[in-house]
């Protein structure tokens, strides 16, 4: 009996706890949104459902990350190719308005291109709430 609850117990702390760090993850399709705070599980959804709708994650699945302190930071893992090219950095900041706009309403919104562990290689300009 002992043994029973103690597995019950590890069984429900390992699926209610953020063990890799990156907070709670929603997904559609083939896009799946980390957040932190809890607070922004909303609008982690409308950003995985846009993306989702924008055909990210038709090949495969694309990682994304929101994180909000002073400001919204929407973080995609890429290829590393992008840690250095600028060639989709026009598409990325298009990305970052139309979330701005659609779903970070009252936010400033500042997208990085970050390798698999979310980790910034490079950021992009902050799109400012005005």
């Amino acid at each position: 009996m002992r043994n029973f609850i103690l597995v019950i117990f590890l069984v429900v702390l390992t699926t209610s706890c953020d063990l890799n760090g990156y907070g709670p993850k929603v997904q559609t399709g083939g896009v799946e949104v980390y957040y932190k705070p809890n607070e922004l599980e909303n609008q982690a959804l409308s950003l995985s459902v846009l993306l989702d709708s924008l055909e990210y994650g038709k090949n495969g699945t694309v990682s994304f990350q929101v994180i909000k302190d002073s400001i919204i930071n929407l973080k995609m893992v890429t290829d590393p190719t992008y840690y250095s090219d600028t060639s989709m950095d026009y598409a990325l900041n298009a990305m970052s308005i139309i979330s701005q706009i659609e779903i970070f309403k009252d936010e400033s919104v500042q997208f990085h291109i970050c390798d698999e562990t979310f980790n910034v290689k490079r950021s992009l300009e902050v799109i400012k709430n005005e």
